[in-house]
């Protein structure tokens, strides 16, 4: 009699669900450690988006200068006494002493016409070119660039840091090239502690607030060394 060799069923390898379930808690604290390094990795980068944004707007505004001798005389932006202390400032009306959107200034560095101080290019005659930025995202919460377009509906043609507030925009108007700030940040006010310079800029930073939690409507928590949440030109 003939034996007869029946083929048999190859083993498949597999997952026991011990072994699967190792897996899956493995990738879940990956993912964890993931995003808990992503958030500090993110507020980074906007900060050093705003930061190279400051110094971008106080260069531009020194580029008017040169080529004007002042900084856009808006008057609607105007704070203090023409001789003593005076000063333009631009941004978020939340931050305390900003008469006016920065969309005001922006119109004036973007040579566009608008109406109001700058109609018919009245404060940049020749129609230069001294300030461009992308469009920012998002028009129902536009952060990290300028409303531009109809579907912004607020304060359209302003500049949004990228936590969604206006960037604020200070221009000495007496010639001083002293700024107080005072306005602002109650410990930036009066000699000595007022800013030598004649335009600076300012985001509020993350908290959306100037100064930061406990010590709102200061530059610097007192006696703590602690850098300050809001991004500065001035640093």
């Amino acid at each position: 009699m003939i034996a007869r060799n029946f083929p048999t069923k190859p083993q498949v390898a597999a997952f026991t669900l011990i072994e699967l379930l190792t897996v899956i808690a493995i990738i879940a604290i990956l993912m964890g450690l993931l995003l808990t390094a992503l958030g500090p990795a993110k507020d980074q980068a906007r900060r050093a988006e705003a930061g190279t944004a400051v110094r971008n707007i106080v260069g531009a505004c020194k580029s008017y200068y040169n080529d004007n001798g002042k900084y856009p005389p808006v008057a609607s932006a105007k704070k203090g006494d023409e001789n003593t202390n005076g000063y333009y400032a631009f941004g978020d009306v939340s931050a305390g002493n900003c008469p006016v959107s920065n969309n005001t200034l922006f119109d004036v560095l973007r040579a566009i016409d608008r109406g109001g101080d700058n109609a018919n290019h009245a404060l940049n005659r020749r129609q230069q070119k001294y300030f461009e930025a992308g469009k920012a995202k998002d028009p129902k919460s536009p952060r990290g660039g300028f409303c531009d377009g109809s579907e912004f509906t607020k304060n359209p043609g302003a500049l949004m840091d990228p936590w969604g507030a206006e960037y604020c925009v200070i221009l000495d108007a007496d010639g001083d090239e002293i700024i107080d700030m005072g306005g602002f940040f109650t410990d930036l006010a009066g000699a000595p502690n007022a800013i030598r310079a004649s335009a600076v800029a300012f985001s509020m930073g993350k908290d959306g607030i100037r100064g930061g939690k406990g010590y709102e409507g200061r530059f610097r928590q007192a006696n703590s060394a602690v850098a300050p949440d809001d991004v500065v030109s001035w640093q």
